[in-house]
């Protein structure tokens, strides 16, 4: 089967899917860090270690989200080498800030 796209613009979606798959990490690991955080008051109490495991369940479904992401990335787009990729995508970077 000949895909419509072209090997620029699947790099493109490719770029745009990990940077989105990178902000989903980023915030499960924020909310964890904040969780972590309420663990080391030394007020802590029953409402906060509540509001610990929201924040850890919070994060543990989002972490579950971006590798669920990350697989159906790369079952869909063809994987690249780590370097080609990350010259692809700054390359793709600067071209939207000249826009």
């Amino acid at each position: 089967m000949h895909s419509q796209y072209t090997n620029a613009q699947l790099l493109a979606c490719r770029c745009l899917a990990m940077e989105q798959n990178k902000k989903l990490f980023d915030e499960a690991n924020a909310i964890s860090r904040s969780a972590f955080e309420l663990l080391e008051q030394p007020d802590l109490d029953s409402e906060k270690f509540q509001r610990y495991l929201q924040l850890r369940r919070k994060a543990e479904t989002l972490f579950c989200e971006a590798l669920d992401h990350l697989t159906l990335l790369n079952e869909n787009f063809p994987p690249l080498p780590v370097q080609k990729l990350m010259e692809a995508c700054d390359s793709s970077l600067h071209q939207e800030e000249n826009c």
